[in-house]
């Protein structure tokens, strides 16, 4: 929802009777459930359940897609972008944060990461 719809939804609040501190309320409420649906930069990513051993790859999209990501150390950036297209094995260390066993020196939220399927 751009900044447009957003004020145009609070005049139709307003307009329905709701004080302003209200209406921001309800527009906010709705654009936050907007971008988490759509899953926009900055919103969490639904978490994964990854078993130990799986082969994983790292969403490089949504990771380079977070607000803080140009404030992260470079040495993980670096990482990041050489992992583009690198299996892992996953490591989980606890539900929904997954190390990667052949660098465990970085941790990862499950929904960073993708599966690989195994092939038969």
């Amino acid at each position: 929802m751009n900044r447009q719809e957003r004020r145009s939804l609070e005049k139709r609040v307003r307009r329905g009777g709701a004080s302003e501190q209200e209406a921001k309320a309800y527009v906010k409420t709705i654009s936050n459930a907007d971008a988490i649906r759509i899953g926009g930069a900055g919103t969490p990513s639904p978490p994964k359940k990854f078993e130990e051993g799986e082969k994983v790859r790292l969403n490089i999209e949504r990771i380079k897609a977070r607000k803080n990501y140009d404030k992260m150390a470079d040495a993980y950036k670096e990482f990041v972008d050489a992992s583009e297209g690198v299996v892992f094995t996953a490591h989980v260390e606890r539900e929904n944060m997954i190390s990667l066993a052949e660098e465990p020196k970085w941790l990862f939220w499950s929904g960073d990461l993708e599966n690989v399927p195994q092939d038969d």
